[in-house]
């Protein structure tokens, strides 16, 4: 599979305004066969790992539907609906998804079943799909990683297409980590008092950590609890330390609690549903006991098993409890101090929200108070200077009203710091932090919208000074059609890997480029990976100001909270232009 450069360096095309302005921009390459491209980090030589959305003509398999079934069929008729309601009409049947395989050919039937099945992921009769891929990539390549998926026979002896892969990390040398899902397998099965087989899918297991070395060679780091039904693990960070060896933090299984196992005895035998089909609908609910952990391996990548074990949880589990209880690490610095989150206890009462803290010693340590039931907290990076950033909010899910307020931690000092925003009530995510304490993330800017817009920051914690990204690059034109909603990894040289908007020909589900009725070319925002690199001797330019803002202005933010969202819902046939 090939990829191509979407557009080189815009260098010197300005004219020289690009040297009036503190940093130059460089757009990276991306999938060709996907929409939107995130970066999920970078090291300081320039190595990239990150992972691309919706990818077009994803395989559909219907040989096992029943499309005389009452679910697809008012399915159909909704669609159906929808586009009368844009005066539109629908230009394919069900009997020819079934009998001619038009899904494959035909882009609103490839989206409309794709939609179909994306509201039947929890039901394991139902082909599952997942348009992500994970991705490794340079300023001037960019390849999928394919991590576990593998080719299956009911999708043409190609890849699945039905797994999750992330790489999250790479440390300086290019070794990288992240987790992955393993690809569902159909099988057929007789249920109880059915004389019929009914098909399920299953896979092996869900969550997996995994490391690749600088050769391209794949190792699975192992999960501290392992059963018959895959256990559960996943590596968010990697550092090389100065001695050779290399520290990997994440999460892992380290047991299934009294609650769980009841669960799974009573319900998991096998008679209406496989074993394994039964255990998964279980993992989805939570069912292993996790805590942080953290992988040690020599320079040779043989793991040291003295120093590979749980890190910590803040809480201590009662007598009376069965249920699961919960911690993770997020990052690590040169020093082996993890941060992530955790459960906490305060007195008597039980708190079941994540708690944001650091891992010593073998103790989670919070760094920030929660003095309400329902807030929540997350730390996310930490740097050589064992600073600590996260964000905390007043609800327990990210959403509307959340009130997100960023901070910085300084463990040697026992120093919270909360950062104060563009705006008050404007909520503000940070990303990362470098060992200049430079800071960076993604911020809301707009008041008093049903959807305010959010875009890249960057603030320095030496001179408490904060500024929007956008705004220390080239006004926005024609020539220079970006916005940067959030800033992802910022180098010690000041560096910012970041995701940006742009206006492209909008494409359907199958990759085509597409038109309206007239004849005209469509458009749509799509992310992009870009480099912004430090121009220490320019100025901010002087842009006009946001009166009218553009349609690609006005688009959806896109970030690292709607990686695996859904597929963009296409409710308009359009005409195909190859």
């Amino acid at each position: 599979m090939k990829y191509s450069l979407l557009a080189a360096s815009i260098g010197l095309c300005f004219s020289g305004q690009l040297f009036a302005v503190t940093y130059e921009l460089t757009e990276l390459p991306t999938n060709e066969n996907t929409k939107h491209t995130y970066i999920l980090d970078a090291n300081e030589s320039g190595t990239i790992v990150g992972r691309s959305t919706e990818l077009f003509n994803l395989p559909i398999d219907v040989s096992y539907i029943d499309i005389e079934d009452n679910g697809i069929k008012s399915a159909y008729d909704s669609w159906k609906r929808n586009l009368e309601l844009r005066d539109d009409t629908i230009d394919f049947t069900l009997e020819q998804i079934k009998n001619e395989n038009v899904a494959a050919t035909n882009a609103d039937a490839n989206a409309f079943m794709r939609t179909f099945l994306s509201s039947r992921a929890g039901n394991p009769e139902f082909q599952k799909l997942n348009s992500g891929i994970s991705s490794s990539f340079t300023a001037t390549t960019a390849d999928e990683q394919v991590i576990f998926d593998a080719n299956r026979e009911y999708t043409n002896n190609e890849l699945s297409r039905s797994t999750v892969q992330l790489l999250t990390a790479v440390a300086s040398d290019g070794t990288r980590v992240g987790w992955a899902t393993a690809p569902y397998d159909k099988v057929a099965f007789k249920k109880n008092n059915e004389d019929d087989d009914t098909i399920f899918f299953q896979r092996a297991h869900t969550s997996r950590a995994f490391l690749i070395k600088p050769s391209g060679e794949l190792m699975v780091l192992p999960a501290k609890y392992t059963d018959d039904y895959g256990s559960y693990s996943n590596a968010t960070d990697i550092k090389k330390l100065d001695d050779g060896t290399y520290l990997v933090v994440g999460q892992s299984a380290v047991s299934v609690e009294k609650d769980s196992q009841d669960r799974f005895n009573d319900n998991c035998k096998g008679e209406d549903e496989p074993v394994a089909v039964c255990a998964w609908s279980l993992q989805n609910a939570g069912y292993y006991d996790l805590r942080a952990y953290q992988w040690k391996l020599d320079a040779d990548f043989n793991i040291i098993a003295a120093e590979t074990d749980e890190i910590g949880i803040g809480l201590t589990r009662n007598d009376d409890e069965n249920r699961i209880h919960v911690s993770s690490a997020m990052a690590v610095n040169k020093a082996g101090i993890a941060v992530g989150n955790s459960q906490t206890r305060e007195g008597d009462d039980f708190i079941i929200r994540q708690r944001a803290g650091y891992y010593q010693g073998g103790a989670f340590k919070p760094v920030v108070d929660h003095d309400k039931g329902y807030e929540s907290s997350r730390a996310v990076a930490i740097n050589d200077n064992n600073v600590v950033v996260g964000y905390r909010m007043d609800e327990f899910s990210v959403g509307t009203n959340s009130n997100v307020k960023a901070y910085y931690y300084e463990i040697d000092n026992a120093k919270y710091v909360e950062i104060d925003s563009f705006y008050e009530g404007s909520d503000m995510y940070v990303t990362d932090i470098n060992n200049a304490g430079q800071i960076i993330g993604k911020a809301e800017v707009e008041k008093n919208v049903a959807s305010p817009r959010s875009e890249a920051f960057i603030f320095d914690k030496v001179t408490g000074k904060l500024d929007n990204i956008n705004d220390l690059l080239p006004c926005k034109s024609a020539e220079f059609p970006y916005d940067i909603s959030e800033a992802i990894k910022i180098t010690d040289n000041g560096n910012i890997y970041a995701t940006a908007t742009k206006t492209v020909n909008r494409k359907d589900a199958l990759g085509n480029n597409m038109k309206d009725s007239n004849g005209n070319d469509e458009f749509e925002s799509v992310a992009i990976p870009v480099l912004l690199t430090r121009n220490n001797s320019g100025e901010p330019a002087q842009c006009a100001p946001d009166e009218a803002e553009t349609y690609e202005r006005n688009s959806a933010s896109f970030g690292l909270l709607s990686l695996l969202a859904a597929p963009l819902l296409m409710l308009r046939r359009r005409k195909k232009v190859k």
